[in-house]
């Protein structure tokens, strides 16, 4: 069990090894949380953040607890993710920034999606790394790790958050959406593939939730029928919005992962899409997805890479 309140869906043994770290005074300069998109990563972040700043271990009612949630604390500093590259203007302000005299029990940089910041912005991180002001924390959140400079990641301490189980995710809708029917929130659960901050969305909006589940009835029907003309006329729509891509080869990779679990649909169909040594082509399949969301992120073509995907199976 944890001491704080932290309010986060899973992650309980990386929570209780930040406690530990807190209660032993071995705290890290520098934390890196890597891991999955929306697994609930930045809400540890901040939340560490509180207790750190807060005199209570984060007692939610107070000034400096009211100032951190609304993004206001002056020794609590964001970098949250807008979709554009974090360059060296900004963090040079930050380094002026952590040398002023602190108002706080500390200064913390949580810095989102880390793997935004250009080569430049990095080393110039790297350097705070490398000397820390007293009483300094950074935590880098990353979807990626391998984006960072390994550099940045040896002068840090690195957890791995995990996407969390069918099981305490229900559990934790049903507390937060009691008024929601069960078929509903295992419907979420299924489709957000464990991703916390997926199926909240999902919940608060049906739009979402009908965007969703279209995807994974159309990925499916992919699989069973091999209808080349049919695939490439759906990637139509699907190229104009780059965030839609994201969520169609997440979840596609997560289908082609359960079908190769259980040795296909067993149907006729199926057979003709992969034939047989379906496990060797279905892990080609994925390599091909895990090398498609990297060129995706260097600008290559969408079109171009989900055609490529197409044509695999």
């Amino acid at each position: 069990m944890t001491r704080y309140r932290w309010h986060i869906v899973g992650h309980l043994p990386l929570l209780e090894r930040l406690e530990k770290d807190i209660e032993t005074d071995g705290l890290s300069h520098s934390y890196i949380f890597a891991g999955p998109p929306q697994i609930g990563k930045h809400s540890v972040a901040l939340t560490l953040a509180h207790i750190l700043q807060c005199e209570q271990g984060y007692c939610y009612d107070c000034t400096t607890c009211s100032q951190i949630s609304k993004g206001i604390h002056s020794e609590t500093i964001e970098f949250r993710d807008d979709g554009e590259e974090l360059g060296i203007d900004a963090i040079r302000d930050l380094l002026n920034r952590l040398y002023l005299t602190p108002s706080a029990r500390y200064k913390i940089v949580i810095i989102e999606r880390a793997e935004r910041m250009t080569t430049a912005a990095a080393n110039c991180l790297l350097k705070m790394l490398e000397e820390p002001p007293p009483q300094t924390l950074f935590i880098l959140t990353t979807d990626n790790i391998r984006e960072l400079l390994p550099t940045v990641i040896s002068r840090s301490r690195t957890l791995h958050f995990q996407t969390c189980s069918n099981t305490e995710l229900l559990d934790f809708l049903s507390l937060e959406y009691m008024d929601r029917e069960p078929r509903t929130l295992e419907l979420a659960c299924e489709l957000s593939l464990g991703r916390p901050g997926v199926a909240f969305k999902i919940l608060e909006d049906p739009d979402m939730m009908e965007f969703y589940t279209m995807l994974y009835r159309d990925i499916n029907r992919f699989f069973a029928f091999n209808n080349i003309f049919e695939r490439f006329a759906y990637l139509q729509d699907l190229v104009e919005d780059s965030h839609k891509i994201g969520i169609f080869l997440d979840i596609f990779t997560h289908l082609a992962r359960k079908k190769m679990i259980e040795g296909g649909s067993g149907t006729q169909s199926d057979t003709s899409c992969l034939g047989t040594g379906t496990d060797a082509r279905y892990l080609a399949l994925l390599d091909k997805i895990v090398a498609s969301k990297t060129a995706l992120r260097q600008h290559v073509n969408p079109r171009l890479l989900l055609e490529n995907i197409m044509l695999s199976f």
